[in-house]
């Protein structure tokens, strides 16, 4: 279902750099977008706006965002969608002109940047149309995972929408968001950060960032570091925060989760690190596992469709009703 490795497609040595935040919703990616910016990383100044789902903003550029939406919608994928997708879902001919956008607007927004970073967090799921790209321009991709306990997520998103906040559904999307094509960023510079532990040490973890992606000390200041920790960071929009031992506590959070949370909060804390095929070996079977869900994944996904469907239809309240009895609880 996904490819595990991709060569290094550059024409010499790369004219620019990009560093990539991906990681599943809920998870701090807008808050190790800001934490790049921090460090010197050029997001550009177009951002989606801050709302209720996050206030104190998304740092991702806007027109980068739009087409990254475009291309999911290209392959039909909705923004819950749990399916897995087979990178033969971006061949070069149905991906050609959202490819030229992305090409165009890269060079408009960033051409005068040594290193620049895009935040979505979904960015992952669809990193091969991505890769063509970056090839394209010469840039060479870095890779941060916001990683966050997935009870806290699912916390975390059942406060905007109960329905997705629930343990079981939050961790596929966890899942979808996360494992597969990670293994495609191994050529290239990977961080991964905990949310907990960069808001408990954010001037430790931005340097930790730094080292691993090899940014130069240049592009930042300590004045842009000690604003990011002390003015940016705000622990009271951190509602919850569970232990490595309430994940065997809980009975609904998906084991497989569990297992990949637990393997690469590994790299988060150092004790390991994404060089090591050790790491690499242990997640091929985090990949395994995730793809003999790829069936349920599916069916999941299709009868999410004919709910919306369903539920979008003019038929009215009581014939809609009848039309989703074969979907609601018994």
């Amino acid at each position: 279902m996904t490819e595990t490795s991709t060569p290094r497609n550059l024409h010499g040595d790369p004219t620019q750099r990009a560093v990539f935040v991906i990681g599943a919703g809920r998870s701090g990616t807008s808050t190790v977008a800001r934490a790049l910016a921090a460090l010197g990383v050029d997001l550009g100044q177009d951002f989606k706006r801050a709302s209720r789902k996050n206030p104190t903003g998304f740092f991702e550029d806007a027109e980068l965002l739009a087409l990254s939406k475009a291309v999911r919608k290209r392959i039909g994928i909705r923004a819950d969608s749990v399916r897995l997708i087979g990178a033969d879902s971006f061949r070069k001919e149905s991906m050609a002109d959202l490819e030229d956008q992305a090409r165009h607007i890269i060079r408009r927004k960033f051409d005068h940047a040594p290193i620049w970073g895009f935040k979505y967090g979904r960015s992952l799921r669809i990193l091969p149309f991505w890769e063509p790209v970056l090839a394209a321009l010469n840039i060479e991709p870095s890779f941060v995972v916001a990683l966050r306990n997935p009870l806290s997520v699912a916390r975390s998103r059942a406060r905007l929408d109960p329905r997705r906040g629930q343990q079981a559904v939050s961790d596929l999307e966890w899942l979808v968001s996360i494992v597969p094509y990670l293994s495609r960023t191994r050529p290239y510079r990977l961080s991964v950060v905990d949310y907990d532990q960069l808001m408990d040490k954010p001037v430790d973890q931005l340097a930790r960032i730094a080292a691993q992606l090899n940014l130069p000390a240049e592009l930042t200041t300590i004045e842009q570091i000690e604003a990011y920790a002390s003015k940016f960071l705000d622990k009271g929009l951190r509602h919850t925060r569970f232990t490595d031992a309430d994940l065997d506590e809980e009975p609904e959070l998906n084991p497989v989760v569990r297992d990949a949370y637990r393997l690469l909060l590994v790299l988060a804390t150092g004790q390991k690190t994404c060089d090591e095929n050790e790491f690499w070996n242990h997640w091929k079977a985090i990949e395994q596992r995730v793809e003999q869900l790829a069936p349920m994944l599916s069916l999941i996904d299709a009868r999410e469709q004919e709910r919306r469907r369903i539920m979008l239809s003019p038929l009215g309240p009581l014939q809609s009703l009848a039309l989703l009895k074969p979907w609601l609880p018994r």
